[in-house]
């Protein structure tokens, strides 16, 4: 609508501008015409009776012009006027006519002749402020008809805009449906060809990715129940070894128990990621650091490295439980394998985002975590933290290698 405005306002412009200016002349114009019409008018009235000396009888005029006949003394000898011709005009007892500006008058001069003397001059005038009147009068109508042009070129742009825009409004909430996992959008025609074949694209790829997706929730569900039935296997192999009178047996059993029960915790969070598509949650992240410091607090004094936990203010993400957790665990597996020193996993709140971090005193990985080959988990983690909404960052310095991993802040609970 601002473009379809903006068209028809310039369309006025240069249109009304010249107009305008051409409404002028023709009025200027039209003035000097009538003044013309009245001074000879007049003079052929004048002619006979100014040389016999009878009363000079003038044609009537309008309020505002005044007719007067002046003699060769150029004294006023009829009519209204100045008592003096005008210094201006009396080049009309030459014989040629005047038309001009005198002072504050629009002036027109006519001489009178008698055989083949001029005998006298009639002097006819309007005040210019009259004029001005008669012209802006006339701008009045012309602003008066731009005006209504204007509005009435508003009203149907403003029309055709919502006409157009409608569509692409509700082609806008598909599209952010569709974004945020609905893949049922489906376009109803408005009649607007191109909008419309958006709109057909649209639900061909809202039907291609639901049942892209479905095939690979598919997947994941038959891939963790193949996975899980010999792990469950597994575990119950080790438990039987969990009573054998060897304690190193007993101990390597225990071990592998809870390796087998973090990998079935593994399968289940990936399987919830997939399952939950993109819907978010209200995290509680101290309550999710504090488990994973028991799961991951023997298995690192095992090593001889310890694991801090700092938690600044209680903090609330706007992300999924399963995500999370899996992205930590995948960071605190590569400070067990790759770190070195105390481990830290500190929380704290960061530019209206969640920061968690995740520190041990090893060198830094490949900084392109996406493509390494050697760190499959970390690209995971990173693609997780995306589908999050939130980034995974890296970085060395003097007290180790950092992973940060940045979430969303949740809205307080209405």
């Amino acid at each position: 609508m601002r473009v379809a405005m903006v068209a028809v306002l310039l369309a006025v412009l240069v249109l009304g501008i010249p107009l305008a200016f051409a409404i002028r002349s023709v009025v200027l114009s039209d003035e000097r015409g009538e003044l013309q019409r009245l001074a000879l008018s007049a003079a052929v009235t004048v002619s006979p009776a100014f040389s016999s000396g009878d009363p000079i009888e003038l044609p009537a005029s309008d309020g505002d012009v005044a007719v007067g006949v002046y003699d060769r003394t150029n004294r006023r000898v009829s009519g209204q006027g100045p008592v003096m011709l005008d210094p201006q005009v009396r080049g009309a007892f030459s014989g040629s006519s005047f038309s001009g500006g005198v002072g504050s008058e629009l002036v027109v001069a006519t001489p009178v002749s008698s055989g083949e003397r001029v005998i006298a001059v009639v002097r006819a005038a309007t005040p210019e402020s009259a004029v001005r009147l008669r012209v802006a009068a006339w701008w009045a109508v012309l602003l008066a008809a731009c005006g209504s042009a204007a509005l009435l070129a508003g009203v149907v742009a403003a029309r055709q805009s919502r006409r157009l825009a409608q569509p692409l409004v509700v082609l806008a909430g598909s599209a952010r449906r569709l974004g945020e996992g609905d893949f049922t959008v489906l376009h109803e025609p408005s009649g607007v060809r191109e909008t419309d074949e958006v709109g057909i694209a649209l639900d061909t790829t809202a039907r291609r990715l639901g049942s892209l997706l479905e095939r690979e929730r598919s997947f994941a569900a038959r891939a963790s129940h193949q996975l899980r039935t010999p792990l469950t296997q597994l575990q119950l192999e080790l438990e039987s070894g969990l009573g054998a009178d060897d304690p190193e047996l007993r101990g390597a059993a225990r071990a592998a128990v809870e390796i087998a029960e973090r990998l079935s915790e593994t399968i289940d969070d990936v399987l919830a990621s997939v399952r939950a598509g993109g819907s978010s949650e209200r995290l509680d992240i101290e309550g999710l650091l504090e488990q994973l410091r028991t799961i991951w607090q023997g298995t690192l004094a095992s090593q001889g490295r310890p694991l801090r936990v700092r938690v600044d203010g209680p903090l609330v993400a706007s992300a999924r439980l399963p995500a999370v957790r899996q992205i930590l665990q995948v960071l605190l597996d590569n400070a067990l394998k790759h770190g070195a020193g105390e481990v830290t996993l500190r929380a704290r709140k960061t530019h209206g985002a969640i920061a968690v971090d995740v520190i041990d005193q090893g060198s830094a990985p490949p900084l392109s975590i996406r493509r390494s080959d050697a760190r499959i988990g970390l690209a995971m983690a990173l693609s997780l933290a995306e589908a999050e909404g939130g980034r995974l960052l890296v970085s060395q310095g003097a007290g180790g290698t950092r992973f940060t991993v940045v979430l969303l802040l949740a809205a307080p609970p209405s």
